[in-house]
C-alpha cells in the first residue's frame, strides 16, 4: 500500500516539474488565441519538435470559419520590446510548417540587406496533420473559408497582441501561390486594405475550372475582378521557375502576368520573373527573399 502511494506520488511530482519546464505552458496571452481578442473554451500547446529560432513561440487555436485548429509559428524582431513603442510591418506566411527554418533569416535580412524588422507569422498545422493533404482544403478547395480565417480572426489576433504598423504582405508558393493570388483577387470583397504586398513564387495557375466541385480558375477570379474596378492599391511580385513544366507553370504564368500588366490599374505595382535555373522546389526561397528586399526597404512602405 505505502508503495503504491509512493509511486503515485513520485508520477504526479514527475508530471509538474514537465509542465514547469514546457515553455508551451506559461501563462502567455499569445496562447489564448482568438480572432477577437476573447479566450477561447480550449487552448492546445503546439508540438515543440521544431527547429529552434530565438524568438519562434508557436501556438494552437480553433478557427471558426475553417473549423478546425491551426498552428500559429510567431517570431518577433531582436529589438521587440513589452515595454517598447515601436511598430512593425508583419509578413504572414502559408504553409508555415515548411517555413518555420526561415523565420531567422528573414529577421537576419534587417541586418544584412537594409530590410525593416518585422513581425513574422506563419500559419501551420498541429504535428499530427498531414499537411501535405490538408493544405490542399485550404489553400485550394476552401481558400474562402481560410481567407476568412486569416482576415477576421488571424490578423486582429496579431494587432491586438503586437505593435504592427498597418503594413502586411501575404506570401505563398504553387497552391500557397495560388491563395495569394485567389486573396488578391478578393481585392473588392474582402481584402482591400488588408494587404498592401503580395510575394508569390510558381502559382497553381493554370486554367483549371473544378477540383472536387471548387471553382480554380484564376484566370476567371481576375476577369470578375477587372469588371469591377480600375484602381488596384497594391505589390505583387510573383516568379516561377525556368526549368518548371511549360505547360502546368510557366506558359499559364506568362498568360496571367500579360493579363495584369494590360489593366494599367492606377496605384498597381507588378514585377514578376522567370528564374533560369530554378526549378518547382528550389524557385521559392529566392523568391521570399527578394520580394522582402523589394517591398520592405528601410522607411519605405512602399516601391512606387
Amino acid at each position: 500500500m505505502y508503495r503504491v502511494i509512493i509511486s503515485v506520488f513520485i508520477g504526479l511530482l514527475l508530471i509538474g516539474c514537465m509542465h514547469l519546464n514546457n515553455p508551451e505552458s506559461s501563462n502567455d496571452s499569445a496562447k489564448n488565441y482568438s480572432g477577437n481578442g476573447t479566450l477561447p473554451a480550449e487552448n492546445k500547446p503546439a508540438g515543440t519538435s521544431r527547429p529552434q529560432v530565438d524568438t519562434l513561440k508557436s501556438y494552437v487555436s480553433h478557427s471558426a470559419n475553417v473549423g478546425d485548429d491551426f498552428v500559429i509559428d510567431i517570431s518577433l524582431p531582436s529589438s521587440y520590446s513589452s515595454s517598447g513603442s515601436k511598430k512593425y510591418p508583419v509578413i504572414y506566411l502559408t504553409d508555415g510548417n515548411w517555413r518555420r527554418p526561415q523565420h531567422q533569416p528573414i529577421h537576419d535580412m534587417s541586418k544584412s540587406d537594409d530590410v525593416r524588422e518585422m513581425i513574422v507569422v506563419g500559419i501551420s498545422y498541429p504535428d499530427s496533420y498531414n499537411p501535405n493533404s490538408i493544405r490542399v482544403r485550404d489553400l485550394i478547395t476552401h481558400a474562402d473559408n481560410y481567407l476568412d480565417f486569416i482576415c477576421s480572426e488571424l490578423i486582429p489576433y496579431i494587432e491586438k497582441n503586437y505593435r504592427t504598423d498597418g503594413l502586411r504582405t501575404l506570401w505563398g508558393s504553387s497552391y500557397g501561390g495560388y491563395f495569394v493570388m485567389y486573396a488578391l483577387f478578393q481585392y473588392t470583397e474582402k481584402t482591400k486594405d488588408v494587404f498592401q504586398n503580395y510575394i508569390v513564387a510558381s502559382p497553381t495557375c493554370y486554367q483549371t475550372t473544378e477540383y472536387n466541385g471548387t471553382n480554380l480558375d484564376l484566370f476567371g477570379y481576375e476577369e470578375k475582378l477587372a469588371a469591377n474596378i480600375t484602381e488596384l492599391n497594391l505589390n505583387l511580385y510573383m516568379t516561377v521557375g525556368g526549368l518548371e513544366d511549360s505547360y502546368w507553370f510557366i506558359e499559364p504564368f506568362k498568360k496571367l502576368v500579360a493579363r495584369l500588366e494590360g489593366r494599367n490599374y492606377k496605384g498597381f505595382y507588378i514585377k514578376s520573373f522567370i528564374d533560369p535555373g530554378k526549378d518547382h522546389m528550389t524557385v521559392w526561397e529566392p523568391t521570399l527573399y527578394e520580394g522582402i528586399r523589394m517591398f520592405l526597404k528601410n522607411e519605405v512602405t512602399s516601391v512606387r
